[in-house]
């Protein structure tokens, strides 16, 4: 279980890395650079990219404590805990990001 944990942090990481830092966020979630409408779409990803932030680094620093914390490391249970709740603010982080690719109103 522990594994399948740290294997799914680290995916959602990687994922929502790529999609945050790169241009490839921008043209998955807003289509052709050359279409009316783009500039807008990459503005508003960018306000909510910010916005994310907040879940993602707190969902990196409970990764790092989970591995790094004496207490987290002596006992399994409690890691996995960490390990689960850091899955839950990465769920938050994307699901930001996604609530920024929506149109606007």
């Amino acid at each position: 279980m522990l594994t399948g944990l740290v294997v799914a942090g680290a995916a959602m990481a990687a994922a929502y890395s790529l999609l945050v830092f790169t241009e490839s966020g921008d043209r998955v979630f807003c289509g052709d650079p050359l279409v009316q409408g783009y500039q807008k779409c990459v503005d508003q990803m960018a306000l909510f990219a910010i916005a994310s932030l907040i879940p993602a680094m707190l969902a990196l620093i409970l990764m790092v404590a989970a591995f790094a914390t004496p207490a987290l490391r002596a006992r399994s249970v409690l890691r996995a805990q960490t390990l689960g709740y850091s899955l839950v603010a990465w769920a938050i982080a994307g699901g930001t990001l996604i609530v920024g690719s929506l149109p606007a109103i």
